[in-house]
């Protein structure tokens, strides 16, 4: 019965230590449970979050794409407009030019205007003398007074001619004091025209009606009414036709009665006579004054368009600016949606960490869930196995008791003794079974400590240690325990000292559960400092990434920005002492640069430009003015020499011009002089003679014929010092008398050596002179026929006829 007892007590104890197994890891099985739920809500919540970053980065992207797209049409459109940018300010630079080079054409007309270029000497002589108030009543030269459009300039002025010098003054007595005023400064001569005295008359048939007929002259120009009577004196009788066909029609239909003039400068005179040639259409004065007005209207036109142009570039050049600072700002935009993204991307991967973490843990849970269910399998089979045993015990216990019974009165005092140890050694058994759980409970602990030891890194040797004597003091224990099992049926006094070992023992199991209670406690404290340092890291990883990301950001900033790497930036970098200071500096001066509005961004690229064709006018000015500095050291070295030349020459065509006079005139004298000798390229020749018999005059007082003839003497002066080796004379002796004729004629052949004549004539006396002569004739309308015939063989056919006829008679 007695060791029925003990394997009773053996079974019970099994029983209750699987009992005890299978409610722990029941236990851990429902905290196994709670973890996976609180798993399982961490994996939703991970999953939740990565949809969200996942959300927010598609989004990211598409604002990015969108972005992109927007940042290549602006860069087109930037491009676009920058092309029309510079095509504006090329037209805007020619234009410009083309304005610069009409308002220096004008400042050189208007200084030309200004100096009177053009007008004699004593025109400008007594002009500058009415601007000074030396002398009054001056209007002004024909050519001041007058004006025309420009398609009849030219006209106008041939039909002027000398006239346009002439000067037009209020009345007589300013005609007179100009004279005298001339005369005493000896500064030539000039014609002035009284508005009191000259009276106009315009031509009373005029050719109205005629084919090429335009008006007359008079009446294309315009003047001030006080002049209309000094312009019909001028031009009242001159007519003005389309061409010179035009104007031989209307000559020859009304009997060569007036003067005709037409639109390219050619004449046909009163009488018959024709001027004609090429005319240069610039030098005229009433051309040069049509031009400037031209011009100015031209100027005008081309300032419009220049402003036109400046305006449109300044509009192109704004929207170019704004353009530019919108595209910083998508580029900017860009940046961000990229550090956007790499942020999501972060957060992905953190949570990717966070979910590859939880996958690791729920497989650990896995494992440790299949090994408690194993547990508690094997526990419940235990718990299973040590019932069965303990009912089959129960059974042989009862039939031991019955047989006890029955022997009870022979074994009773045994039978107590042995209850009395029998209980004894139950309770023993029971407190040994309950320690043996509380050692198993602690094993599980110490294990379980062991685990969150080995996971931190701290305290892992001190728990180590303890984890070591425990396992040491459980083996001892169970020696004792198995030795007191031993010994239990020995004696009391061993059962007493077991108690009391038991008892000490069941003490020192409360202090191991307390310490692995207090071990528990910590390693939930160290498991708790291990996520939020675990929590804390991670944080830390992110902030790390972002300020690297953010570190690099203002590197390229610092190189996009300012040229400078991080090396260079680092030795350039002075600290501040005050970093508030220098905080208020940057914000005040970041809100000065916001004031300053827009910036052109393109201001780099203009500066080179316009330095670029500065320094290339420059250049070019110094070009001008070297090249300038230089004519006009060449002007002085030309006018010197030209002022000798002509001052040699001049003085042996006068002296020439005194023998060819005398010996046309058959006496008398004559000389040429220089109204201003200290001047002599720009003053007047004065003409001096005094023909045989007669008192010295004024070339004015001579006949028509005796001018002409004078001037015929200064033509065989300047052949006589320099010879020309053809020579055309156009009716030069038409008012000579017949005398005079012969006498021009014969003087002719004494320079047929080095000089070829050919002479337009009517007169006989020329013709008769001549080597050739050639004469044009009509015999039917429309048709010329040219007539040749040479005098010296003329003279030999008529002498051989002679001969022959002479020949005849005699015989």
């Amino acid at each position: 019965i007695n060791t029925l007892y003990l394997k009773k007590s053996n079974a019970a104890f099994r029983l209750e230590t699987a009992k005890n197994n299978s409610d722990a890891a029941a236990e851990s099985l429902e905290e196994l449970t709670s973890e996976r739920g609180s798993s399982d809500e961490r994996r939703r919540l991970y999953e939740s979050d990565r949809k969200r970053v996942s959300s927010e980065r598609q989004s990211l992207e598409a604002k990015k794409s969108e972005t992109g797209n927007r940042i290549s049409g602006f860069e087109k459109l930037h491009a676009s407009k920058s092309q029309k940018l510079e095509a504006a300010r090329e037209r805007f630079s020619a234009n410009d030019y083309s304005l610069r080079e009409v308002g220096q054409r004008i400042n050189i007309l208007r200084e030309l205007e200004r100096s009177m270029d053009g007008f004699s000497g004593s025109v400008k002589f007594i002009m500058k003398a009415a601007a000074q108030g030396r002398i009054r009543g001056v209007c002004g030269s024909v050519a001041q007074i007058v004006s025309t459009k420009p398609e009849y300039s030219v006209a106008i002025e041939t039909a002027l001619g000398a006239a346009m010098q002439n000067i037009a003054v209020e009345n007589e007595d300013a005609a007179k004091r100009g004279i005298r005023l001339l005369k005493e400064a000896n500064a030539g001569r000039a014609t002035f025209l009284p508005l009191t005295s000259v009276k106009g008359r315009d031509l009373d048939n005029a050719p109205d009606g005629e084919q090429g007929y335009i008006a007359l002259a008079s009446e294309l120009v315009s003047c001030e009414p006080k002049y209309s009577g000094l312009v019909s004196n001028l031009l009242g009788r001159v007519a003005v036709a389309e061409d010179i066909d035009a104007a031989s029609l209307i000559a020859k239909r009304h009997g060569y009665k007036f003067k005709i003039v037409t639109l390219d400068g050619q004449v046909v005179n009163a009488g018959g006579s024709y001027t004609g040639g090429s005319v240069s259409r610039s030098a005229g004065l009433l051309t040069r004054k049509n031009e400037i007005e031209t011009l100015e209207a031209k100027a005008a036109e081309l300032k419009a368009q220049n402003d036109t142009l400046k305006q449109s570039c300044v509009n192109l050049s704004q929207e170019v600016q704004n353009l530019a600072a919108e595209l910083e700002g998508q580029k900017a935009t860009v940046t961000e949606l990229d550090s956007g993204l790499m942020r999501c991307d972060m957060e992905l991967k953190r949570i990717d960490e966070l979910t590859a973490q939880l996958d690791l843990s729920e497989e650990k849970l896995a494992e440790t869930e299949k090994r408690l269910r194993e547990q508690l399998a094997e526990a419940e089979k235990q718990a299973d196995e040590a019932a069965a045993e303990l009912s089959e015990l129960e059974a042989q216990i009862r039939s031991g008791e019955e047989e006890r019974a029955r022997r009870k009165d022979e074994s009773e005092g045994a039978a107590e003794k042995r209850a009395e140890l029998s209980d004894r050694l139950s309770e023993l058994r029971i407190k040994e079974a309950e320690g043996t759980k509380d050692i198993q409970a602690c094993i599980a602990a110490i294990e379980q400590t062991k685990d969150a030891i080995r996971q931190e890194q701290g305290g892992e040797k001190r728990l180590g240690e303890e984890s070591e004597q425990c396992v040491r003091d459980i083996a001892e224990k169970r020696g004792e325990i198995q030795r007191i099992a031993d010994e239990v049926s020995g004696s009391a006094e061993r059962i007493s000292a077991l108690e009391e070992k038991i008892t000490a023992a069941q003490q020192e199991n409360s202090r191991y559960l307390r310490e692995a209670d207090r071990l528990t406690a910590e390693q939930r404290i160290k498991s708790d400092e291990v996520m939020e340092l675990t929590e804390e890291r991670t944080r830390l990883e992110e902030r790390d990434k972002t300020l690297a990301a953010e570190f690099d950001k203002l590197v390229s900033r610092l190189w996009d920005d300012y040229g400078l790497t991080r090396t260079e930036a680092e030795e350039n970098y002075d600290p501040p002492e005050d970093a508030k200071a220098a905080q208020n500096r940057l914000t005040e001066l970041k809100a000065q640069i916001k004031a300053l509005g827009n910036v052109n961004l393109g201001a780099i690229e203009e500066y080179a430009e316009v330095s670029e064709r500065y320094d290339f006018m420059s250049k070019q000015l110094d070009d001008v003015n070297r090249s300038k500095l230089e004519l006009t050291q060449l002007i002085e070295s030309l006018t010197d020499s030209m002022k000798s030349l002509f001052t040699e020459s001049f003085e042996r065509i006068s002296k020439r011009f005194s023998e060819i006079f005398r010996e046309l005139f058959g006496g008398g004298k004559a000389s040429l002089s220089l109204s201003d000798p200290e001047n002599v390229l720009e003053c007047g020749i004065d003409i001096d003679v005094q023909p045989p018999g007669k008192v010295q005059k004024n070339l004015m007082s001579l006949s028509g014929g005796e001018m002409g003839f004078i001037a015929a003497c200064i033509l065989f002066a300047i052949l006589s010092v320099r010879p020309s080796p053809f020579c055309l004379l156009d009716e030069i002796e038409a008012a000579f008398d017949d005398v005079n004729v012969a006498k021009y004629a014969a003087y002719l052949h004494k320079y047929t050596d080095r000089t070829q004549f050919i002479t337009i004539t009517h007169r006989r006396g020329t013709m008769e002179e001549a080597d050739v002569l050639y004469g044009v004739t009509m015999q039917e309308d429309g048709i010329s026929k040219l007539l040749k015939l040479d005098m010296k063989e003329s003279e030999k056919e008529v002498k051989s006829g002679s001969h022959q006829q002479a020949g005849a008679v005699n015989s």
